[in-house]
């Protein structure tokens, strides 16, 4: 047998050679799978997570209704003209606070004043016509005086045999002329006087329209909009400002019918318009009495016991209407509850551990739920998440 020279004798040219590296790399690998295996249970149910939560303790549940609602005002005005005419002057702008009487803005009254002059020119004349007819009037009793004595003395005469026939007739035409003439001159101080009551009253329409040249404020408030620019035309009718008194403002709110018989005026309120905001206090001014038949729902005046910082007619806002407070009961966060196959469930912290517990839920409020069953005081309620049966588990601060 022929050996290579540096050969083993005894080693078979046909065996493997070993290959230790690929042998502790297969260990190494078998030994990360079993960390693995071992480390996946002891990450999810070992490991403590933190988890914000809650102990329960008894406390007062202010049972509340809320619903959206608008800002509105209980006495707000429209400035208007009743007249056509141009705008010559605007006193007032948006945001200004005015006073009930103010002048607000002057039309141009150049056609409005020559009217009411030639109304008290006519006036002046019709009074004049009067004068006159009345004149005429006693001119014409006094020709019909003389007529008659002129008749009666004729008349006296021909009993005496003194008087023709003829004579008594003259003064007889006479007297009826002067009956007639009376009878015209009072009619025409009737006419006159017609025209000058008529020019009188032209004098209160003129006066009218000249007054309503200079528009004023109906109400005391603040100016919230303005329609229309000097030089415009405003016509009979249409807007010029709108005025609302901020202290009869009120946030109009919805609520579905179901709740009618629960609410009452004067029951305490709270308004919110935006998060930045605190909640403005108010209570129940009136309610509606008329359901919408479309959304089921009726509405309620809210007063408002001060404005906010900035306001506008319009805005929205979110009423609560506190219509019940409960206690002491037992209440949760209405966050924490967890649903499952449509039953109610809160998530509680037992040795350490996550489990569900169903619960029964009673009165709710605006934040919180009375729990009537399924939970004791002092038990660590958790805020829902990432939760799973027997997590371990460490309450980490009250729940935000």
């Amino acid at each position: 047998m022929n050996v290579q020279p540096g050969l083993d004798p005894f080693l078979s040219l046909e065996a493997p050679l070993p290959r230790p590296r690929r042998r502790r790399g297969i260990w190494l690998a078998a030994l990360a799978a079993a960390v693995v295996a071992i480390g996946f249970p002891g990450v999810r149910y070992l490991y403590p997570h933190a988890v914000e939560g809650e102990v329960l303790r008894p406390g007062m549940l202010d049972v509340a209704l809320q619903g959206p609602g608008t800002l509105a005002a209980l006495t707000e005005a429209s400035v208007g003209s009743r007249i056509q005419a141009r705008i010559d002057e605007l006193a007032v702008d948006r945001n200004d606070v005015v006073a009930k009487g103010e002048t607000l803005a002057r039309l141009a009254f150049d056609d409005l004043s020559g009217a009411f002059d030639a109304a008290k020119a006519s006036a002046h004349a019709a009074e004049r016509a009067v004068s006159a007819a009345q004149a005429e009037r006693d001119r014409a009793v006094a020709t019909l005086e003389k007529a008659r004595a002129t008749h009666e003395r004729q008349v006296a005469l021909l009993a005496k045999g003194v008087a023709s026939e003829a004579g008594l007739e003259d003064a007889l035409a006479a007297r009826r002329q002067a009956e007639a003439d009376l009878t015209r001159a009072g009619r025409a101080v009737e006419q006159a006087e017609a025209e000058r009551d008529a020019a009188t009253a032209r004098i209160a329409v003129a006066r009218a329209q000249l007054d309503d040249s200079v528009l004023r404020a109906p109400i005391s408030g603040v100016v919230v909009s303005r329609t229309r620019h000097v030089g415009e035309m405003l016509s009979p009718g249409s807007e010029l400002l709108h005025i609302v008194d901020p202290t009869s403002l009120v946030l109009t709110a919805r609520l579905d019918e179901s709740a009618i018989a629960a609410v009452l005026p004067g029951q305490p309120a709270q308004v919110t318009f935006s998060r930045a905001e605190d909640a403005i206090p108010g209570h129940v001014l009136r309610l509606g009495r008329e359901v919408d038949q479309e959304t089921r729902e009726f509405e309620i005046d809210i007063a408002l016991d001060t404005l906010p910082s900035n306001w506008a007619l319009g805005q929205r806002g979110m009423a609560r209407i506190v219509i019940e407070r409960r206690g002491p009961v037992l209440t949760v966060p209405a966050s924490f509850l967890a649903w499952r196959d449509g039953h109610p469930g809160v998530w509680v912290a037992s040795h350490a551990r996550a489990r569900w517990r169903e619960v029964t839920l009673g009165a709710a409020g605006t934040q919180r739920v009375e729990i009537r069953r399924g939970l004791d005081a002092g038990q660590t309620i958790l805020k829902p998440g990432e939760l799973y049966p027997f997590m371990r588990v460490r309450l980490a601060g009250p729940a935000t």
